[in-house]
């Protein structure tokens, strides 16, 4: 498997970025304008297990923040905005709140105190999040409201009906424990589960806990400089197989959320920064 700095020698390597865009004519936009300005991706997901008290619920999904103490935040404020604009039931971020330097993190993801639901803010952590700091961020997380799921669960009962959410630490660096996270939940249940890395899918798939269960994840940032199309030019370890969007694995539904900032070069192309709007349906 790749290594954390064999990963981090890649895709810092500025130059060929650089070069593959402005061989496009796209650097500027890409660096000016595409990588400033989330775009909403609204889509319905059915879930097995999801009945009547659940249908209809909207959960937001934000991912990869990768904030910065020499970056202002006008993209980060931007999102803030437009998540109070929409008053999703709950709202998920799927970690990567830092790149590299975890010290001022509660003072950079202050925009995130803004942010409520009626079934609250909850997070897991991200492969940078675990090597640079990961109880600084989750006590940033928790100063600003945030729930931090490492290896645990919430659940929430409607009419009878029960709805898990779970998260797992991450996977790159991390000790991921689904046992621990979902040991409780009853298999006829449905379950969200925040894991950063999405490949992961594949192992909680093969688990006894893949049935009704909706992995949401980032990490690839879409593969945040892309040929025209969306396609992927560098994705990273735990990410290769799963780079965006919508996949099923066995009986597991995966999301893979673009995030929202950048590691390496400040552009972003094809890969727009992203807000996740999902609407849980019932299964047919």
């Amino acid at each position: 498997m790749t290594t954390r700095r064999a990963f981090l020698g890649r895709w810092l390597r500025r130059g060929f970025w650089t070069a593959t865009l402005s061989a496009g004519g796209s650097y500027t936009y890409a660096r000016g304008i595409e990588r400033h300005f989330p775009v909403v991706e609204r889509l319905d997901i059915p879930l097995q297990g999801i009945g009547p008290a659940w249908e209809g619920l909207r959960v937001a999904q934000l991912s990869d923040l990768h904030v910065e103490p020499n970056e202002d935040q006008p993209l980060l404020q931007r999102t803030v905005e437009i998540l109070r604009r929409e008053q999703p039931d709950l709202i998920v971020i799927t970690g990567d709140f830092i790149t590299a330097d975890a010290r001022r993190c509660a003072d950079l993801i202050a925009p995130l105190a803004d942010l409520s639901a009626p079934l609250g803010v909850h997070a897991s952590l991200g492969n940078h999040d675990v090597w640079y700091g990961a109880q600084l961020v989750a006590n940033a997380c928790h100063s600003h409201g945030i729930s931090m799921l490492h290896n645990s669960a919430h659940s929430w009962t409607r009419s009878g009906e029960t709805l898990w959410l779970a998260g797992l630490d991450a996977v790159w660096g991390g000790k991921p424990d689904a046992n621990a996270a979902l040991k409780h939940r009853p298999s006829e249940d449905p379950a969200l589960i925040l894991v950063h890395e999405p490949d992961y899918a594949d192992i909680l798939a093969a688990s006894p806990y893949g049935h009704g269960l909706l992995q949401l994840s980032g990490h690839t940032h879409g593969g945040q400089v892309c040929l025209p199309g969306g396609i992927p030019l560098l994705l990273p370890s735990w990410g290769q197989k799963y780079a965006r969007g919508l996949f099923h694995s066995g009986p597991l539904t995966l999301y893979v959320n673009r995030g929202l900032g950048t590691l390496g070069p400040k552009a972003r192309f094809a890969a727009a920064p992203e807000i996740t709007l999902i609407t849980l349906r019932a299964s047919s």
